[in-house]
């Protein structure tokens, strides 16, 4: 008779399968249907449009309750803080920011990842394999859990276009008429909308001398006339 051979899959550790953004979307659903009352698990499922009894639902439920999108005591949940900080939050501003980046950080993978990657996240595959090496976690499951942190972080408002980490600053973006200067610098900055009121926002940091940086946020759309009229206004400030 022949012996089976015994196989071993590395199970991973236990980290959201979801993004931020897929879960806040979750945590709205059952907040439009339960408001602040509690509810249960098979109640979260029916909101979802799931069954209570598979995987993917498991699944969705952690990645709530790992985010601190839904407090859990017993059997019974509730939507929490978090959820009411980022719903009640203009994602352009730093206290979406701020709580996306604690949502995030909940999960010890990512706060991990985000403690060796201080300033800059690597590509997907260079955060999954060092999951795979380092971490335990097998190649598809690493995979996953790289596209789930990059894409927390877009959620957040804290990544840019060269994946440089941002910092979360209570920054005013935009000059008061009275340090513009005069003439048509002047009014460039008085009638300009302010970073707030702008939606499609792209925003990055720029080295200066002695270890300073300048923060800049600006639309997806900014042509190049319209940055060298930013420019003007800068050279106004400092003039």
């Amino acid at each position: 008779m022949t012996t089976p051979i015994a196989t071993n899959k590395t199970k991973s550790p236990a980290t959201p399968s979801y993004g931020l953004k897929d879960s806040y979307a979750d945590a709205k659903k059952l907040y439009a249907k339960f408001s602040h009352a509690s509810f249960s698990a098979p109640e979260i499922a029916s909101a979802l449009g799931m069954s209570s009894s598979s995987s993917s639902f498991t699944k969705r439920v952690f990645s709530l309750i790992e985010y601190g999108l839904l407090d859990r005591v017993g059997d019974k949940f509730t939507v929490s803080k978090t959820f009411h900080t980022l719903d009640q939050s203009d994602s352009a501003k730093p206290d979406f920011q701020r709580a996306a980046m604690s949502a995030i950080r909940r999960s010890t993978v990512f706060l991990e990842i985000l403690a060796d990657f201080k300033s800059k996240l690597p590509p997907e595959d260079v955060v999954a394999q060092r999951l795979e090496r380092e971490r335990g976690f097998n190649a598809d499951r690493a995979k996953d859990v790289a596209r789930v942190l990059q894409s927390s972080l877009i959620f957040a408002g804290v990544i840019d276009a060269n994946n440089n980490i941002l910092p979360v600053r209570d920054v005013d973006p935009q000059p008061s008429v009275d340090q513009a200067g005069t003439g048509g610098d002047q009014e460039a900055a008085a009638t300009a909308p302010s970073v707030g009121s702008i939606a499609g926002l792209r925003r990055t940091e720029v080295p200066l001398s002695d270890g300073r940086i300048a923060v800049v946020q600006y639309p997806h759309d900014l042509s190049s006339g319209e940055a060298t009229k930013i420019g003007k206004v800068l050279a106004a400030l400092v003039d």
